[in-house]
């Protein structure tokens, strides 16, 4: 709590000081079940009170930070992770931002085992050090557990000997992906302080936090994610910059019209030499394409006259890495990413 909230004019700990804060006791003695867990996490999408009257999904956290994992000693295996995995899906959908510490049983690839840090509605965080080396004990990717493979974690944050409050008034150095995960809500939150637009919008906050994470390459080669590639099942994104988010949040404006995925399609991603895209129905035509690198730089433009449904660029001559799409239809604007390889 104190790396997301905590802070005093001698101590300063906290990324998001004299934020709000609710909390819910899922352990007893450091141990849970997804009893305990699940009734959390309900609890969280709409606080009740101590009769379990007046659920109100206006009293919801717009983040949550979980530095903990269900274990099989707990209850939790292959044959109830869909449980968990759902009710993450729908925090997620009505607006919450579900922050997982991604686990210290580094650092072997595919060590990201423990739910719920390994589900894709999960932003997961692993741990660097005060000089940005990964932590050895930060787990990575891929997901292997349930045979998706899946990027995790999605980034990194500090984790090793950060400084945080204890009980009594008291301060304390701790290490683990359980310190780096608040890090990442307290920003959650400072983005939100930034920029009220952004309340609710997960994808975007999501979006921002790893577009703007400075990218880290690793000597470490994870199954198809390349060490010296990002995203890599290391670092993920990168390492979270907190300034440069809230820089992004700032510019954030719901007047910028997000086409749905159901509208607008992007093959293949990843692409090698062509990237198409394809926008359905709706009367709209795309007018410009702009390709983005991870520093902001436009690195390839396209001007479209005449009523366009399809477009195909030529990407070839791009890096390897990951880049954002800027696509205008319509006076219309949407974002998204794709990875060149």
């Amino acid at each position: 709590m104190g790396s997301m909230v905590g802070g005093d004019e001698d101590n300063i700990i906290g990324v998001a000081p004299e934020a709000k804060w609710v909390a819910c006791r899922n352990m007893d003695r450091g141990w849970g079940q997804p009893s305990t867990y699940l009734e959390c996490f309900e609890w969280f999408l709409a606080p009740y009170d101590l009769d379990g009257q007046f659920a109100d999904p206006d009293k919801a956290p717009h983040v949550i930070n979980n530095s903990w994992y269900c274990s099989e000693q707990e209850g939790c295996n292959p044959s109830n992770f869909i449980l968990m995995d759902d009710v993450i899906k729908n925090l997620k959908a009505s607006g919450i931002v579900v922050v997982v510490s991604a686990g210290n049983s580094g650092n072997g690839c595919g060590s990201v085992t423990g739910p719920p840090a390994f589900f894709e509605s999960s932003f997961s965080v692993g741990a660097s050090d005060d000089v940005d080396n990964i932590a050895g004990f930060s787990s990575r990717g891929p997901v292997v557990i349930d045979s998706s493979f899946r990027l995790k974690p999605n980034v990194a944050a500090p984790g090793v000997n950060v400084r945080s409050v204890i009980a009594n008034g008291e301060y304390a150095n701790f290490s683990g992906t359980s310190m780096a995960g608040p890090h990442v809500a307290g920003l959650v939150a400072l983005m939100i302080s930034a920029n009220l637009d952004l309340a609710g919008n997960v994808e975007a906050i999501e979006d921002i936090i790893e577009a703007t994470a400075r990218p880290k390459n690793s000597d470490q080669d994870c199954g198809s994610f390349l060490g010296a590639v990002v995203p890599n099942a290391v670092f993920g994104y990168g390492i979270v910059d907190g300034l440069e988010a809230v820089k992004r949040a700032l510019d954030y404006t719901t007047d910028v019209k997000n086409v749905s995925p159901s509208d607008v399609r992007v093959f293949p991603n990843p692409a090698d030499d062509l990237l198409t895209f394809v926008l359905d129905g709706g009367g709209q035509f795309i007018s410009d394409i702009h390709l983005y690198d991870m520093n902001g730089k436009v690195v390839l433009s396209e001007n479209m006259e005449g009523n366009h449904l399809v477009s195909t660029l030529v990407v070839s001559s791009l890096q390897k890495g990951i880049y954002i799409y800027k696509i205008l239809a319509d006076g219309h604007t949407t974002y998204g990413r794709f990875v060149k390889l």
